[in-house]
């Protein structure tokens, strides 16, 4: 039991980040709406017709992943590590690493952490569309890193937490990104297939990193004279 104890206390951490849960306040849509309304992560996650992002559609589009997320998450920074990010970035080009969060972070102490971090994206896991797929146990993640925060390993370190999540407390088979090429890594027991538009480099590199191999391409999606 203390061990269980111990999972559940440091479950909504991970080495530098804190996750809490995406409220549906205009806060936190405010904050969600800053990487939505981003033309680069637009044009690199979002399969559809690349135009300017209407008020309306941006409201209608997270209003619909909040009420159809298995998980909605704001994902983090603890003030000291902001601070310390923050610091770094104006001094140096080279990132440095971040203090790590103490090892529990039990009841108010936890709280009052996720309240006073600093948000720097978000990753949802979808629900299944009807009640009567859930037995598929398959789930789809998505994730945003905002601009001034990428290519520091966030994006990395919020993924692995996300998939920890899934299969450890969710009971999920199968985590899948789907657009278009198939990325699957070497899991023992455990399903995730993750694919993106061959353009999407950044995102491709990143999987390569995570340990996922390529298991599939199809033209599927023509973006700026590219399949």
């Amino acid at each position: 039991m203390e061990g269980m104890a111990s999972a559940f206390a440091t479950t909504f951490r991970s080495e530098r980040l804190i996750y809490s849960a995406i409220e549906e306040t205009d806060e936190d849509k405010e904050l969600l709406s800053r990487v939505l309304y981003d033309p680069v992560s637009q044009g690199l996650g979002d399969p559809t017709r690349f135009r300017p992002l209407s008020n309306m559609a941006g409201k209608k589009a997270l209003d619909g992943m909040i009420k159809n997320a298995l998980l909605a998450v704001m994902t983090c920074l603890p003030v000291d590590a902001a601070a310390a990010d923050s610091t770094a970035a104006e001094q140096s080009e080279q990132s440095e690493q971040s203090e790590p969060l103490p090892a529990l972070l039990p009841g108010t102490a936890l709280k009052n952490a996720q309240a006073s971090a600093t948000p720097i994206g978000n990753i949802f896991l979808s629900r299944q569309p009807r009640p009567s797929t859930t037995r598929w146990r398959w789930t789809r993640i998505s994730l945003q890193i905002a601009e001034p925060f990428q290519n520091k390993g966030y994006d990395g370190e919020a993924v692995n937490w996300a998939l920890d999540w899934a299969f450890r407390f969710a009971r999920m088979y199968r985590v899948e990104l789907g657009t278009a090429s198939s990325w699957g890594p070497r899991r023992v027991g455990d399903r995730v297939e993750l694919g993106t538009a061959s353009h999407n480099e950044r995102t491709m590199r990143l999987y390569e990193r995570l340990g996922f191999t390529m298991e599939g391409r199809r033209e599927t999606i023509y973006s700026d004279r590219r399949w």
